[in-house]
């Protein structure tokens, strides 16, 4: 998920291909989550980071209505009533308000709250957050090094991870030889 501190938004879901003939489009949630996003009644719409799509301007379109199913959930927009006209919003991601995400659970992260986190280890700041990337079982933290800033892959999982203090802006680095 991307975060915009600035204004409070987080990047909840990216649109999919086309569902059926009404400008429906499949949702890829990035929490698994559903509730949150079915109570839309407008979206504003960003164009993934690495887009060559025609427009990098967010777009705020009006909900038209969701399709649900065992393989998850469409939704459609006013304006964008068929497959054709839909297909231009596919891999847009879907960003709301804060407030309008998922709820986080204890020892639940928002992605974009850990980018730019430092990495502590016994009290000295030994790297940045960069990004975070998925990697199979864990997610993994890029770390950027700020004595030659190259970047090392860190698995986020208790044995190399502490606390984390989002109101601090940093996590406990328990092993310093990751780095290396």
């Amino acid at each position: 998920m991307v975060a915009n501190p600035e204004e409070r938004t987080l990047a909840v879901a990216r649109l999919g291909s086309p569902r059926g003939l009404h400008g429906y489009l499949k949702v890829h949630s990035f929490s698994g989550e559903y509730g949150h996003i079915l109570k839309l009644k407008e979206a504003l719409l960003y164009p993934p980071q690495s887009a060559s799509q025609q427009s990098s301007k967010p777009r705020k379109l009006k909900v038209r209505g969701f399709e649900e199913g065992d393989w998850g959930i469409a939704i459609a927009f006013i304006g964008f009533e068929s497959p054709e006209t839909a297909r231009e919003l596919v891999g847009m991601e879907i960003v709301v308000p804060r407030e309008q995400a998922c709820p986080l659970r204890d020892n639940e992260w928002y992605i974009g709250d850990l980018v730019g986190m430092d990495l502590v280890y016994q009290g000295t700041v030994m790297a940045t957050v960069a990004s975070v990337l998925d990697g199979g079982p864990d997610p993994l933290l890029e770390a950027q090094l700020p004595e030659d800033g190259r970047t090392v892959l860190v698995p986020f999982r208790n044995e190399f991870i502490g606390k984390v203090d989002t109101s601090a802006g940093s996590m406990e680095l328990l092993v310093d030889w990751i780095l290396s």
